[in-house]
């Protein structure tokens, strides 16, 4: 049991500016990550320049997501607040009603947090905004108007809706040196709720509010955190931290759980809304999820199956496809054969009976994004700037210097005149220029792979009647 002495000194600690250095510290990635542009070079190519088209670091762009690394970071703080006023509950002897309302804040904010908004699919989601969403199930917004209603009813009653009550219980924190603490997030919450109208990266700065409000909110429950009950048996004292951090770890396993529910195919982003959609190889939970939202027709995947990199999860997908009657389309690894396999895509991508279209490779951060960019290209004829600027928000960094290589060969093929105005297209050009283009090498390999088979096929004759015609078909060193 703590002495007088102990609880004097746990009091002192409580009160130390030690919250304000915390926050002050998680300002310092926020600030960082809208400055520090990445290495330019790509040690495949580095003869190709990346320059950055969008205004801060492609990083920003991919942490201002919906559930992406900071609303990951909202959950475990709303975790965090919902054990602390948990504990307070508990160990409150008087003023309980308080910890009541904390708690109601705390499973609010988790669920803010939980529930990441706007989808990436078009999705009406599971947030609180769903409740005033038409699109939204009539008993989804039952569900969080009732549960709303809960929580503000619990608020209510745990400070009181008198002006007196408010007031009792900001002298209270101030006594606590909390109320400073308790006001910021507050504060810091309006901003995340409101979020800031045009400014880039769009939901980036509301996004570290919440997770700044949290910290805030945290800091301030620890300082008002009553001390364990003298009457509290030392071995039930002892089982509080484990139980606490067990506690936690669950709901943060919810937390992310749900946020998966969000998002079921990894990287998964509407290109066209209803037409095409694009992710990273897809497991057949998330395919099932997907699908029941979205009802795709076709699948292109941009991946060669046919090598030994293939996905031990192709069988599953093969499966789902021909068990739901959606249409399957695969990559080869024949070079040969690239030309012809993207405008069959291109194709299927204009045509009103493959909607919807999910697209995918393996990671979605190379080839499908970088078709993503062929279709906003050629089909609807966005600027190559935007382009690059989508693609990079989408990967969290500048695409390959491959990519850059490959828009110069496919755009001026499929669509020579866009190319030709576009005020990038010189830029795209000079960016590649000293480079080789593997496609070209790999093409001339695999032509002379193809003759020396021919010519073994029939007894050491070459196709062609001369060695300098064979000669044309050796691959360049």
């Amino acid at each position: 049991m703590p002495t007088s002495d102990d609880t004097v000194e746990i009091q002192r600690v409580r009160r130390k500016p030690w919250p304000w250095l915390l926050l002050a510290l998680m300002v310092v990635p926020a600030l960082w990550h809208v400055v520090d542009f990445e290495n330019d070079v790509d040690p495949e190519f580095p003869r190709v320049t990346r320059p950055t088209f969008s205004r801060y670091p492609p990083a920003a762009y991919r942490l201002a997501e919906p559930g992406d690394t900071i609303d990951r970071v909202a959950i475990y703080l709303s975790s965090l607040t919902i054990v602390l006023a948990v504990a307070g509950l508990c160990r409150a002897s008087e003023g309980r009603r308080f910890w009541v309302a904390a708690l109601a804040v705390s499973l609010a904010a988790f669920w803010y947090a939980a529930n990441p908004g706007p989808t990436f699919d078009g999705w009406h989601g599971l947030g609180w905004r769903s409740a005033f969403d038409p699109e939204s199930p009539p008993s989804l917004r039952a569900t969080l108007l009732a549960a709303a209603i809960g929580l503000a009813a619990m608020i209510a009653w745990g400070v009181g809706i008198q002006p007196r009550g408010w007031a009792r219980l900001w002298r209270s924190a101030g006594q606590n040196r909390a109320a400073a603490l308790f006001g910021v997030a507050a504060i810091l919450l309006v901003v995340r709720v409101v979020e800031i109208p045009d400014a880039e990266p769009f939901g980036y700065w509301p996004r570290w509010a919440f997770v700044w409000a949290l910290a805030a909110y945290a800091f301030a429950l620890v300082r008002v955190l009553p001390d364990s009950r003298p009457e509290a048996r030392r071995h039930w004292r002892r089982l509080a931290v484990p139980a606490a951090v067990a506690a936690w770890c669950g709901l943060v396993m919810g937390g992310v759980a749900l946020t998966w529910y969000h998002r079921p195919l990894a990287r998964l982003r509407a290109v066209a809304p209803g037409k095409i959609y694009i992710s990273a190889m897809p497991t057949a939970r998330g395919l099932e999820v997907a699908h029941a939202r979205h009802h795709f027709k076709t699948i292109i995947n941009l991946f060669p199956e046919d090598t030994k990199l293939r996905s031990p999860r192709l069988p599953e997908e093969l499966k789902f496809a021909a068990a739901n009657g959606v249409k399957y389309v695969g990559s080869s690894s024949v070079v040969s054969s690239s030309n012809a396999f993207l405008d069959e895509t291109l194709a299927l991508a204009r045509d009103p009976n493959a909607w919807p279209i999910l697209v995918h490779c393996h990671g979605c951060m190379d080839r499908t994004p970088a078709w993503a960019g062929i279709y906003q290209f050629v089909v609807e004829n966005r600027p190559i700037d935007e382009i690059f600027r989508f693609i990079e928000g989408h990967r969290g960094s500048r695409p390959k210097a491959s990519v850059t290589l490959l828009y110069n060969r496919v755009f001026s093929r499929l669509a020579p005149e866009r190319f030709k105005n576009d005020p990038t297209s010189p830029q795209l050009s000079r960016n590649a220029a000293g480079t080789i283009d593997p496609y070209d090498e790999q093409l001339r390999a695999e032509r002379a792979s193809a003759n020396r088979a021919v010519a073994a096929s029939v007894g050491g004759k070459a196709i062609g009647s001369s060695s300098g015609e064979r000669a044309s078909l050796t691959p360049r060193r």
